[in-house]
């Protein structure tokens, strides 16, 4: 079954629509009746009248009283004006003043003030269209002109980008107009999630082989100062404080390092072990305990075998072994 993008958009935004329908008709709580023009005035003047009489009263008595504004004004009233018109209003703010812990009976007073001020101005002061002319002025400042965004170099090419890949999805995957289309079977699933895991474990072994390299990077950032006796001792150190894998890296380094100081063979990081082993092929008394060296470093390094204190001392034995050797 095959399902274009265009019909599943419009499917999914019906949805989307019914939706917030069912919401919005299961979040609908009980709305009062409308109240005239009139009403709502004399709503005010009692409530500013109400709040008045509480100055001086105990705090019981301000917050039942506080109490009683709170049900005339929560839910907020909606007027009907004399055209007919219904207006839903905001009374957020005076729910909130009222049920301020800190009771404010001034606060409280002022609202009502506010808006008995504003019935006895309107209408007034209508505002006219000479009202608009500050407001003209300062639109026309600098500020709040509107600047034409300048060329994006780095956005364009990222909108180029993205034109391109759906060209290449609309030839890969679209049919002849070029719709993508969406294979709903199950092969078509099971090899989406093939070619996830596949990415995955392909990006986990990079993000892996760059972390080694960088910690390798970071353990080789000072080999250059070491010599064969500074890195035996670090390794000995390390061995102290229970770190016997890189303990056993550092006598690694401190055999080659001795061997190079001899003459024996040259040391050099870019070099493998084998190279290492070649290079003293000639002395077979060298060869040997070298091997054995590097083959435990090689266990224990890359192999990420165990180690226990009984096992280093063993394999430091060896190193110390092989500086015992003289050629």
């Amino acid at each position: 079954m095959k399902i274009p993008i265009k019909r599943l958009s419009l499917l999914l935004g019906v949805i989307a629509f019914l939706a917030g329908g069912l919401s919005s008709v299961l979040a609908m709580r009980y709305v009062p009746a409308p109240v005239s023009e009139a009403e709502y005035w004399n709503l005010v003047d009692e409530s500013r009248r109400a709040a008045a009489e509480l100055k001086g009263k105990t705090e019981d008595e301000v917050k039942a009283g506080l109490a009683v504004l709170l049900s005339k004004w929560q839910p907020a009233p909606s007027v009907r004006l004399g055209d007919g018109q219904v207006v839903q209003l905001d009374s957020s703010h005076i729910v909130s003043t009222l049920t301020d812990q800190k009771t404010d009976i001034d606060r409280i007073l002022k609202i009502f003030d506010a808006l008995q001020e504003a019935h006895q101005k309107y209408p007034s002061q209508v505002f006219t269209t000479e009202s608009l002319v500050p407001l003209r002025e300062i639109l026309s400042r600098p500020e709040f002109r509107w600047q034409k965004a300048g060329a994006n170099p780095v956005n364009d090419f990222f909108n180029w980008l993205w034109n391109k890949f759906r060209e290449l999805l609309g030839k890969l995957f679209g049919n002849r107009d070029g719709v993508i289309e969406i294979d709903l079977s199950p092969l078509y699933f099971l090899a989406i999630i093939a070619l996830t895991v596949v990415l995955f474990l392909v990006l986990r072994t990079v993000f892996r082989d760059f972390l080694s390299e960088v910690r390798v990077a970071d353990e080789n950032a000072g080999e250059e100062l070491l010599t064969a006796e500074a890195a035996f001792a670090k390794a000995q150190n390390l061995s102290r404080g229970g770190d016997y894998r890189t303990a056993v890296r550092f006598l690694y380094l401190s055999s080659l390092l001795l061997l190079d100081e001899r003459g024996l063979l040259r040391y050099d990081r870019s070099k493998t072990n084998r190279e290492y082993l070649r290079s003293v092929s000639s002395s077979p008394e060298l060869q040997q305990p070298l091997s054995e060296v590097i083959e435990v470093f090689d266990d224990v390094w890359y192999g990420y075998h165990q180690v226990d204190e009984e096992k280093f001392k063993h394999y430091s034995d060896r190193v110390e072994e092989l500086k015992e050797r003289k050629s």
